[in-house]
C-alpha cells in the first residue's frame, strides 16, 4: 500500500523552510519568556505601522523642502543642519529601508506558511504590487534629494528616454525646465502612500476581521529604535549632483538604487528581463505553486437552522447566509463560497448541529473515532491523555514520538485524491518523569479552530485522563483565528476550569511546554516545574508581570527589532559607478524642422487655389523633413543618426540626445546636419579639450545655426 501523509506534511520543500523559520521563532519565544512580544508574529502590521510613520516624518519633510535642481540639494542639506530635521530625515530614511526588508521577511513567511495560493492569491498579488510602489515611491525621494544619487537616476533615464527629458537637464536655462519636474515627483512621491493606503485595504479585503494596527508596545518599541539609529547614524549628505561631472564612487541605497548599480554591470536588457522573469513567476505563484486542503466545507441543508455562527466565525468571509425557500421553519441557510474556503474547519466547531462538514474530513468520523478507542482502552482499565493539536504541531515535532504507535482499529481512511489520508487519531504511550509508559492518545486537526468545545469534556467522560489542547500562537495561525476561537469556546463552555484539561498556546515544536503539562497529568508537578518552560494556557497560577519582568521580556524582541533596522541600514553600501572611459560627449538636439510643403514644387493648378499670401504649410499639412545627423571625432564618423518629427501627421519638434565615450585629451570635433533631405552642413566644428571625468555638453541653437559648448 501506498504510504499516506497529510496534505500539509506532503508539500516537504516548503515545510523545510518553515522549520528553519519556526526555530527563529521558538528560540526567540524562549529568551523572552512570553511569545506576545515576539515582532516576527506581526510583520504586516508593522509593514502597515512603518508606512504611517514615513507619512508622518515626510510631511514634515516636506514643509521645509524646495523643489527644483538650484534649490532642492540647498534646502536638504539646510534641513539636515537643524536636530530636529536631522533626526526626522534618518527616521524617514531608516523606516523606508525598514519597511522593504519587513515586506521580504513577511512575504518569506506567507510562502513558507503556505499562505499564498487558492483564496489567498489576491493577499499575495496584492502584497507584491505594494512592495512595488513602496519601491517606487522611495525612489522618487532620493532623486528629490539632488545629490550623486539623484544624478544616476536622473542619468540612467536621460541615456533611456532621451529627447526632450534630456533636454530639460541638459540644456539651457536647466533649472527653470526642471522645475516643474521636480514638482511632479514631489507630488507624487506625495500622493502615493494615499494609494497604499487603498491598496492596503485590498490586500485584506478577503479577511474577515483584518488587523491593521501592530500591539502597542511594538509600535512604541520600532519608534524609538529609528530615533535612536537616527541619532547615532544621521544621514549623510552626498555631494550635489553635477551634470557636468562623471560619477565615480558613491554611496548607495541598495533597496531602492541598486537597480542601478546592477543594470551598469548587467545591462539594461538583461536586467529586465531578469527582473519581469522573476517577477511574473512570483506573482504566478498561486497558480503554478498551488497546494491542497481539506474543504471546502459542505453544508448540510436539514441539519441548517440558519444560526449564522458558521459565516461570523469564518476568518475569511467563505461563508454568506441566504434566504430559504424550502419547508423548513427556518429562514436563513448558510452558503458556503468554495473559492474562498481554506479547509480550516473553523465552521465544524462553531456550528451545534453538525450541519457543516470538511469535503475530505468529516469531524463526527474522529469525534467517534475517538470515543469508541477511548471506550475500548478504560474498559481494560487504561485512562489515556488525549492530545488535540493540528497538522503544524505534530509535523513540526511538538508531540513526543508515539511508542507502539499505531492506529485504532476500525478506523476508516476517507478517500483524497491525490492520495490517502492516514488516521487522525494515533494511540500510544509517552514516558513520565521515571522513564514509565503512560498512554496517550493524539487527535489531529487541519486547524485547532476545527475543535468543537465539546471534544474534551466527552474524552474525558468517555475515559480520558485528561486533555491538552494544544494551538499555534494566536497572531501565527496559520487560518489565522484557530487559537482564538478554542480560547473563546473553551472558556464559554467552562472545559479549562477543570484541572484536568490544559490549553497550551506554544510554537510549532515547543516540545518542552508540552512536557509541562504531561508531566502534570501524570501527577509529577516537580518535574514539570523543572522543565522551566511556559504553559500560556495555565494562566490562573502566573501572578501578573510586574515592570521588571516586562522590561525582561521585551529585550530579545528589542534586539530582533534592532538587528532588522541594522540589516537595512547594512545595505547602504560605497558603490562605484562603471564607466567605458573617462570621459563623456553629449549632443542635444532641439530641432523645429523645415516644413515639407515649403520645399515642394506645386503644381501650378494647386498654387492658382491657393489664396495670396497663405502659408501652402497651412493648407497642405505642416509635416517636416526629418533631421540627419553626422559626427566626427578625429576625422572618423562615429555616429550618423536620422530623428524624425513627433506628432501623429509629423508636424511636432525634433528631439535627439546622443552621448559618446572618448579618452581624455584633444579632440577634434565636425558636427554636420540635413535638414532639408538634401544637403548636410557643418554647424560645429572645433578642437575640444576634455579632462578625466568631465562631460562635454553641445547644445544646438536654432537660432545661430550651430552647437554651442556648455558645461553645466
Amino acid at each position: 500500500m501506498a504510504e499516506t501523509r497529510t496534505i500539509y506534511a506532503g508539500r516537504r520543500r516548503l515545510r523545510g523552510l518553515e522549520r528553519g523559520w519556526i526555530a527563529g521563532e521558538r528560540l526567540l519565544n524562549r529568551l523572552a519568556g512570553r511569545q506576545a512580544y515576539n515582532p516576527l508574529y506581526h510583520l504586516g502590521t508593522l509593514e502597515i505601522f512603518l508606512l504611517f510613520v514615513l507619512i508622518g516624518t515626510g510631511i514634515y519633510l516636506t514643509i521645509f523642502y524646495r523643489p527644483g535642481s538650484d534649490r532642492a540639494y540647498i534646502s536638504v542639506v539646510a534641513l539636515s543642519a537643524t536636530w530636529l530635521g536631522s533626526l526626522m530625515r534618518g527616521i524617514h530614511r531608516y523606516a523606508a529601508d525598514a519597511l522593504i526588508l519587513v515586506a521580504f521577511l513577511h512575504a518569506f513567511k506567507m510562502l513558507v506558511m503556505d499562505r499564498f495560493w487558492g483564496s489567498r492569491w489576491l493577499a499575495w498579488v496584492t502584497g507584491w504590487l505594494l512592495v512595488m510602489l513602496f519601491w517606487l515611491t522611495g525612489t522618487m525621494g532620493f532623486f528629490l534629494v539632488w545629490d550623486k544619487a539623484g544624478q544616476w537616476l536622473a542619468e540612467y533615464a536621460i541615456d533611456l528616454l532621451g529627447g526632450s527629458f534630456a533636454l530639460s537637464f541638459l540644456g539651457p536655462q536647466a533649472a527653470a525646465r526642471t522645475f516643474g519636474f521636480f514638482v511632479i515627483i514631489l507630488f507624487l512621491h506625495v500622493f502615493i502612500p494615499l494609494v497604499l493606503a487603498v491598496a492596503v485595504l485590498v490586500h485584506e479585503m478577503r479577511l474577515a476581521r483584518p488587523r491593521y494596527w501592530a500591539p502597542r508596545w511594538l509600535m512604541v518599541a520600532a519608534t524609538a529604535m529609528l530615533a535612536v539609529v537616527a541619532l547615532l547614524w544621521p544621514v549623510a549628505n552626498e555631494a550635489p549632483a553635477d551634470m557636468g561631472q562623471l560619477l565615480g564612487q558613491l554611496r548607495l541605497d541598495w533597496w531602492y538604487l541598486g537597480f542601478l548599480a546592477l543594470i551598469n554591470r548587467l545591462g539594461n536588457p538583461v536586467f529586465w528581463l531578469l527582473t519581469f522573469v522573476g517577477l511574473g513567476l512570483t506573482l504566478a505563484l498561486p497558480w503554478w505553486g498551488r497546494g491542497q486542503h481539506l474543504g471546502p466545507a459542505v453544508v448540510i441543508p436539514p441539519r441548517c437552522t440558519g444560526c449564522g455562527l458558521c459565516a461570523r466565525e469564518c476568518p475569511f468571509d467563505a461563508i454568506s447566509m441566504v434566504t430559504r425557500d424550502d419547508e423548513t421553519r427556518f429562514s436563513s441557510l448558510a452558503v458556503v463560497k468554495p473559492h474562498l474556503c481554506t479547509g480550516c474547519g473553523v465552521c465544524v466547531a462553531a456550528c451545534n448541529d453538525d450541519a457543516i462538514e470538511l469535503a475530505a474530513l468529516h469531524a463526527a468520523v474522529v469525534r467517534q473515532d475517538l470515543r469508541r478507542t477511548l471506550r475500548r482502552v478504560s474498559e481494560a482499565g487504561v485512562n489515556p491523555v488525549v492530545v488535540f493539536t493540528c497538522d503544524r504541531h505534530a509535523f513540526m515535532g511538538s508531540l513526543p514520538p508515539l511508542e507502539e504507535a499505531r492506529p485504532p482499529a476500525e478506523i476508516p481512511i476517507i478517500p483524497l485524491l491525490p492520495g490517502r489520508l492516514p488516521p487522525r487519531v494515533q494511540q500510544g504511550v509517552w514516558p513520565d518523569a521515571q522513564g514509565q509508559p503512560r498512554p496517550v492518545m493524539t487527535a489531529v486537526l487541519p486547524c485547532m479552530g476545527m475543535l468543537h468545545p465539546s471534544w474534551a469534556a466527552e474524552a474525558i467522560e468517555a475515559g480520558a485522563a485528561g486533555a491538552i489542547l494544544l494551538t499555534c500562537p494566536e497572531p501565527d495561525c496559520a487560518y489565522r483565528e484557530g487559537p482564538h476561537w478554542t480560547r473563546d469556546r473553551m472558556k464559554r463552555r467552562r472545559t479549562l476550569r477543570r484541572g484536568n484539561t490544559y490549553w497550551v498556546e506554544a510554537a510549532p515544536g515547543s516540545r518542552p511546554e508540552v512536557e509541562v503539562v504531561w508531566r502534570r497529568l501524570t501527577g509529577d508537578e516537580t518535574a514539570a516545574v523543572s522543565i522551566a518552560a511556559t504553559v500560556v494556557g495555565d494562566r490562573s497560577a502566573t501572578p501578573r508581570a510586574g515592570w521588571p519582568a516586562r522590561i525582561r521580556h521585551l529585550v530579545p524582541g528589542l534586539a530582533v527589532l534592532l538587528v532588522v533596522f541594522l540589516a537595512a541600514m547594512a545595505f547602504n553600501r560605497p558603490t562605484t559607478v562603471r564607466t567605458p572611459e573617462e570621459a563623456r560627449l553629449r549632443v542635444l538636439i532641439n530641432h523645429s524642422g523645415q516644413l515639407l510643403a515649403h520645399a515642394q514644387t506645386l503644381p501650378p493648378e494647386v498654387v492658382a487655389k491657393l489664396p495670396p499670401g497663405v502659408d501652402p504649410a497651412a493648407i497642405l499639412g505642416a509635416e517636416r523633413f526629418p533631421v540627419g545627423l553626422r559626427v566626427e571625432v578625429d576625422g572618423r564618423t562615429v555616429l550618423e543618426r536620422l530623428y524624425r518629427p513627433r506628432g501623429l501627421r509629423r508636424e511636432g519638434a525634433i528631439y535627439g540626445s546622443e552621448a559618446l565615450w572618448l579618452a581624455p585629451g584633444k579632440h577634434t570635433v565636425v558636427i554636420a546636419i540635413n535638414d532639408d533631405n538634401t544637403t548636410w552642413r557643418t554647424v560645429f566644428a572645433q578642437t575640444l579639450t576634455l579632462s578625466p571625468g568631465q562631460v562635454v555638453i553641445l547644445n544646438y541653437d536654432p537660432i545661430g545655426d550651430g552647437f554651442v559648448t556648455g558645461d553645466w
